[in-house]
């Protein structure tokens, strides 16, 4: 007796780095990419050795492979990892990587006598 098995085919991923603009002020540093397709469930951002890692897939199909969306960037010291914040809206993701307090520019003051 045959037996109907369907075979469980499993996904292929095909990589893409997508574009990013980087913008820095005094605050901080922020972060705008291009994800169409992905939506907040389908991201991972992680940071690991100073190294800010993202990753969204997509439901996007290209030549019988499924969209990845996966950029790394490297960040200094200056900037406090632990207070990063993500979202994305309409495919566009945006991050605010804030300074630490000590990378700020600070005014000061001067004294007369």
């Amino acid at each position: 007796m045959a037996e109907d098995k369907k075979e469980a085919k499993a996904i292929e991923y095909v990589d893409f780095a997508p574009p990013a603009d980087v913008i820095e002020d005094n605050a901080g540093i922020k972060l705008v990419l291009d994800v169409p397709g992905s939506c907040s469930e389908c991201l991972d951002i992680d940071v690991e050795d100073r190294v800010l890692k993202i990753t969204a897939c997509t439901s996007i199909v290209r030549c019988d492979k499924t969209v990845r969306y996966k950029r790394s960037f490297q960040i200094s010291d200056q900037i406090a990892a632990n207070k990063i914040k993500a979202k994305v809206i309409d495919g566009i993701l945006t991050l605010d990587l804030p300074k630490t307090e000590h990378a700020k520019v600070h005014k000061v003051k001067i004294q007369t006598d």
